[in-house]
């Protein structure tokens, strides 16, 4: 296959034929939600949120999911909110607006494989920065949530090139930025940096985006690139992935990502990774349910 050049998908991203734009909802409720929990209207952010049938119905399921605490049956959104909180129910809107953008049916891949490995990096994410001592475990659920993202700017701007490409990684179990790189000559990486610029999006998820699988060149916050690396490795190697399994043995001890965290926190040293490890895998079934569930609405 022949590469592809940084400059033709430069091209066909200002375009703005395929890629997709970020729900017109989504910045004005993060903007309600982005101050101080005691100055923020509840009422304006329930209503915002109203506003959109689809994304009101998807933040309820999510709402009601394990995976985010709840006990209790929430029926409303102004329950919702009440009862998860600012942040939480932040990142719920921002996950379902995320998946509202996901192409359906488009090549091997399959989107819901996508925003399983999303998710689960996310609140894996968020469990780590919790764990070691990271002062916004926030913004780790959203960077671990908008990692791959440029896997679906390859599925929507090269979906015949990033089709065979999947295809090669899945067949010999291999890393798929691997092959991404011996069969296009990029890796989704640099086109989530695209999209990343495209969208106007923190500097901080920016550097995610492009260096979630080249962590010592991380140089904004390296913790947090590391955090979603270490979450990026867990899922793929426990059945979280691509929708495929990968043959390489993962000692999470010697990766990069896990030198900069202990630099970092000497909590890490204390890390029981056998628990912690249980406590993910109790992740996945739930991660499945609900993304399949968030699909079909």
């Amino acid at each position: 296959m022949r590469a592809l050049s940084l400059s033709d998908l430069q091209r066909r991203v200002e375009g703005l034929n395929e890629l997709p734009t970020l729900p017109a909802i989504l910045f004005p409720v993060l903007d309600q939600l982005s101050g101080n929990s005691d100055d923020i209207d509840l009422q304006k952010t329930v209503q915002l949120v109203a506003h959109d049938g689809a994304l009101s119905t998807q933040v309820l399921h999510m709402a009601n999911s394990p995976l985010f605490g709840m006990r209790q049956r929430i029926s409303t959104l102004r329950g919702a909110a009440l009862t998860l909180g600012v942040h939480r129910l932040r990142d719920i809107v921002t996950s379902c607006c995320l998946m509202q953008v996901s192409p359906m049916g488009t090549g091997e891949m399959n989107a819901c494989n996508l925003w399983e490995h999303s998710l689960a990096c996310a609140l894996i994410a968020r469990t780590l920065a919790r764990k070691l001592g990271y002062p916004d475990p926030e913004r780790a659920y959203l960077a671990g949530l908008v990692h791959d993202l440029g896997i679906l700017v390859n599925m929507l701007l090269i979906p015949r090139e990033f089709s065979l490409t999947y295809k090669k990684a899945a067949t010999s179990q291999r890393p798929l930025r691997d092959v991404e790189y011996e069969e296009m000559g990029l890796s989704h990486e640099i086109t989530g940096d695209l999209l990343s610029t495209h969208w106007q999006l923190f500097d901080y998820l920016s550097e995610v985006m492009r260096r979630h699988h080249d962590v010592e060149r991380a140089t904004l916050d390296p913790m947090l690139t590391a955090l979603v690396n270490l979450a990026d490795l867990l899922c793929r190697s426990s059945g979280l992935g691509y929708g495929y399994s990968e043959k390489s043995a993962l000692i999470i001890q010697q990766e990069p990502a896990w030198k900069i965290i202990a630099a970092e926190s000497p909590r890490l040293r204390y890390l029981d990774m056998v628990c912690f490890t249980l406590e993910m895998d109790a992740y996945a079934s739930e991660v499945r349910t609900l993304v399949s569930v968030l699909f079909q609405l």
